[in-house]
């Protein structure tokens, strides 16, 4: 009888603990990273992206980037967390141009630098209009 008991305190302790660790991590997924403002067109994750306000989150711990515009305008990239510690108190987008396109190849927030996977993924240009949807 005392075994059953603490099976079964045991299973609702475990059952209790994942339902915290759920929760935790769903607030993380609500709190956006930043607010940026990007003045120049740009790609992101094989899409092309108009110029306007963008909010950066980090939905999960493994390494998803999403990036959502202003004009409705959404991307979703893959990340890996580097072991570089930026010396920096805000949150930034990192660009590099490659053949007059400005591709993004990461994310530096205080305290990571996350590198997006697949940074320089061909675009053609004109698919502004398919991104915006």
């Amino acid at each position: 009888m005392n075994t059953r008991f603490l099976k079964t305190l045991s299973l609702r302790g475990a059952m209790l603990f994942g339902g915290l660790c759920a929760l935790t991590l769903a607030a993380c997924a609500q709190s956006p990273i930043a607010r940026v403002t990007v003045p120049f067109q740009f790609t992101a994750g094989g899409s092309m992206l108009p110029a306007g306000e963008y909010i950066v989150e980090f939905p999960d711990p493994t390494g998803l980037i999403v990036l959502r515009g202003s004009a409705g305008n959404s991307v979703t990239v893959l990340s890996i967390f580097s072991g570089a510690v930026p010396d920096t108190s805000t949150a930034k987008l990192i660009f590099e141009r490659r053949d007059g396109m400005a591709y993004l190849s990461a994310v530096e927030t205080p305290g990571q630098i996350a590198q997006v996977i697949s940074a320089f993924k061909r675009v053609t240009k004109g698919v502004v209009a398919a991104a915006i949807h």
